[in-house]
């Protein structure tokens, strides 16, 4: 059984890096992004992904009425 988590969608790029951090040294499995009122949600997935080394990061919820084809 995988443990997953959706992180929160207010403040910025650090304090999302600290909260998925804590969670994979907790032993999180995934962490899913949701973009809703905040910042891009492709941008922060790249950017845990650069910080973290086992946890796996998700979408939750990304509009792609937000996008561009």
């Amino acid at each position: 059984m995988k443990l997953a988590m959706q992180i929160g969608y207010s403040g910025g790029f650090e304090d999302a890096v600290a909260q998925v951090q804590a969670l994979e040294k907790a032993g999180m499995d995934i962490a899913y992004v949701a973009e809703a009122y905040g910042y891009d949600g492709v941008s922060l997935m790249g950017y845990l992904a650069a910080k973290t080394e086992t946890v796996q990061i998700a979408a939750g919820i990304l509009p792609i009425y937000t996008r561009t084809p």
